[in-house]
């Protein structure tokens, strides 16, 4: 057997755990480590090709690519070390730390989720006629002081194990080789040092003519890929069973593992690593904090509310219901009030309906307004009741076009602006600073059209409204000539604000606004920020500006300098290098960011920060999923400071707290739904509705 001794790297640093809470941001993930590449060859075979030997760099290199290709269509997410013949460092030792750091980086913060696997082809130094295939993991047992290993290896020594048990004979049947056995070897240094599951496997001897032979032939590589391939997609068709986060056991079927974790005390999930979901659950209480978002999950209510109560701005979710059980930043606002005169509070309207109904004759009320929300009592009427309007149409043309009748159901005014602003509805980037512009105009509305020409139900809205002005916001490839002559044509001015790219057409636009009380600075490649900001903006006075991640132009800057900025998202969008720069130009206590790990997350950051800027009995809901809706949706928040709530496949619960705190402070009395029931299911409207009562 080949002798791979990897020289010492250090002691490594103590490591901190980290488990992805119930699989919410779990991702099934490989990296594909082709060993060796650059000038440190590995072994070397008979054949020349090209003038050049034949290495294990090259074989390597070309079935670590046939893997990857092999598991495109799989669901699992794919790294490469490399991908060409490259090396890391001028050494070898430096070289293999450079890889094994790589490879830890790809899958930070999901470790428990993702594998590594080396790939190598063997030697023998003492005899030509050595052959066959071998699969390696690390085992720290009977642990060999040369040999330093990454404390974080240890915790995955039965999953790798089983990767390894998994692939070994999987390999020898597709290639035909000599079993060599598996081997549970302690000097390879990248087994040893990544923070997953990890193995290493020597796919023939290139030192042996006759394997040689076969293992530069394509055919011999692509069943070595496709082989690897299937031995990768199967390791991960398990259940993990969890205790208190602590991974406990793992199962080759659903029954097996839930038959374990019902033999288990504390909080128990099983979760399949194959559809990287919780499939069984004891954890029947989670505890949320308003912002920050799932704390803890607990099997038991008493335990759940206990700790709880030692954080302020927390509540407590009965997750079968998604019913909030306790809460210490808002109040139990429902009363049911039975026949006896008997009161019960509770904080949510779902469960205090429910406990209602259990009752012979009750009533629900609200507390601070002692309105009756739902009753059984005979001849008794409800006197809260929300009034809900779903502003829609049959395209995001015609949804506009139903948001402007909503702003203006009998057209412009003799003392109005009668100015409309126009914009794409095709690309947002344009368009996504233009709701602060529509206060300017005295709440202008905001139509969408295309490119080419005027639409029908544009042109008609146009003269429903009596407008004398178009703002239209783009260059010619977003709205045509066409459709600004057709425009001109009905004898309506236009006047054009665009610039040569999109942040040149956005400082036009907020040069527009004169003196504005703050700044939101968004990603102009991502629209999500910028949209959820844009409500806010238009009601509060304040521009929204559009930059690159990692660049923002000298005319931005100078346009930013000494007003109060707030950054939206995180560093993938806008850069810290750029909030540097607004830091040191603007000061400390000028520059905020609002972020959170996804764009519901972000959105409610913002709703959090502006909450007492946002004062108002309506609210306005929309999908998140694409921009026209919101996009129209920003000067309907102009006269009532409405706040925008903008959903996924559900309510985000950091958004559901801002809404419970919300709607307590502030007696709803509206709420509008902008888009179809495509876009907002019935389903969420009554969700929202109930939220709000």
């Amino acid at each position: 057997m080949k002798q791979k001794i990897y020289s010492l790297i250090g002691m490594v640093i103590l490591f901190a755990i980290f488990l992805f809470p119930g699989g919410v941001f779990a991702e099934k993930m490989v990296v594909i480590d082709p060993g060796h590449g650059g000038k440190f060859t590995g072994t070397c075979g008979y054949t020349k090709e090209s003038g050049k030997d034949l290495c294990e760099r090259d074989v390597n290199l070309s079935v670590g690519l046939k893997l990857r290709d092999a598991l495109k269509s799989s669901g699992i997410k794919v790294f490469m070390t490399r991908e060409t013949d490259i090396g890391f460092a001028s050494n070898s030792s430096d070289d293999l730390r450079a890889r094994t750091n790589l490879a830890n980086g790809f899958i930070k913060g999901n470790n428990d989720n993702s594998i590594f696997i080396s790939v190598h082809h063997n030697a023998s130094p003492t005899s030509p006629y050595v052959k066959g295939y071998e699969t390696y993991y690390y085992d720290y047992h009977n642990l060999d002081p040369m040999y330093p290993y990454d404390p974080l290896q240890v915790k995955y020594l039965n999953d790798s194990k089983r990767f390894a048990e998994v692939i070994h004979p999987n390999v020898v049947s597709a290639l035909g080789l000599i079993d060599r056995k598996i081997h549970n070897d302690q000097s390879f240094y990248v087994i040893r040092n990544t923070q997953m599951p990890s193995v290493l496997v020597e796919l023939g001897y290139m030192t042996n003519r006759d394997e040689e032979s076969r293992i530069k032939t394509a055919d011999y590589q692509q069943k070595a890929a496709q082989a690897l391939a299937n031995s990768i997609i199967a390791y991960f068709k398990v259940f993990d069973v969890y205790q208190n986060e602590t991974k406990k056991a793992t199962f080759k079927t659903k029954n097996e593992a839930i038959n374990y974790a019902q033999t288990l005390n504390g909080n128990v999930r099983v979760f399949d690593k194959d559809t990287q979901q919780n499939v069984w659950e004891n954890s029947n209480f989670e505890v949320y904090h308003k912002s920050m978002g799932l704390l803890k999950s607990f099997a038991n209510e008493q335990e759940a509310i206990a700790y709880a109560s030692g954080y302020a701005n927390t509540r407590v979710i009965e997750k079968a219901s998604g019913d909030t059980i306790w809460a210490n930043f808002f109040t139990q606002r429902y009363i049911v009030q039975d026949q006896q005169g008997t009161n019960s509070s509770f904080f949510d309207f779902n469960k205090a309906v429910s406990f209602a109904q259990s009752k012979q004759t009750a009533r629900v009320v609200r507390a601070n307004s002692n309105e009756i929300i739902w009753t059984s009592f005979p001849n008794e009427q409800i006197t809260r009741s929300l009034q809900t309007s779903r502003l829609d149409g049959a395209t995001r043309y015609s949804t506009s076009v139903s948001i402007s009748k909503m702003l203006h159901p009998n057209g412009f005014t003799a003392d109005m602006d009668k100015t409309v602003i126009l914009t794409t509805g095709v690309e947002p980037a344009d368009a996504l600073s233009a709701g602060p512009l529509s206060a300017i105009y005295g709440q202008a509305p905001i139509l969408l059209n295309n490119s080419s020409s005027l639409l029908p139900e544009v042109k008609d809205e146009l003269k429903r409204l009596g407008a004398t002005k178009v703002v239209i916001i783009g260059g010619p490839v977003a709205i045509s000539p066409n459709v600004e002559n057709a425009i001109i044509s009905l004898g309506i001015q236009t006047e054009r604000i665009s610039g040569a790219t999109r942040f040149e057409t956005n400082l036009r636009i907020v040069e527009k606004l004169g003196s504005v009380d703050g700044v939101f600075v968004a990603s102009g490649m991502s629209y999500p920020d910028a949209l959820a900001s844009a409500p806010i903006a238009a009601a509060n006075n304040w521009a929204i500006v559009l930059t690159e991640q990692n660049n923002m132009s000298a005319e931005t800057l100078k346009y930013l300098s000494g007003k109060k900025t707030v950054i939206l998202g995180g560093p993938n969008v806008v850069s810290q290098s750029i909030q540097n720069q607004l830091v040191q130009q603007n000061g400390t206590q000028n520059v905020v960011r609002l972020s959170g790990s996804d764009r519901y997350e972000t959105l409610a950051s913002i709703l959090w920060y502006f909450k007492d800027q946002m004062k108002s009995d309506t609210i306005n809901i929309a999908t998140g999923a694409n921009f026209p809706d919101a996009l129209t949706a920003a000067p309907l928040s102009i006269q009532n400071k409405a706040p925008l709530i903008l959903l996924g496949n559900g309510l985000y619960k950091n958004i559901e707290s801002f809404l419970y705190q919300y709607t307590e402070e502030n007696l709803i009395k509206r709420v509008n739904v902008i888009g179809g029931p495509v876009a907002v299911p019935q389903s969420l409207e009554t969700m929202i509705v109930n939220k709000a009562k």
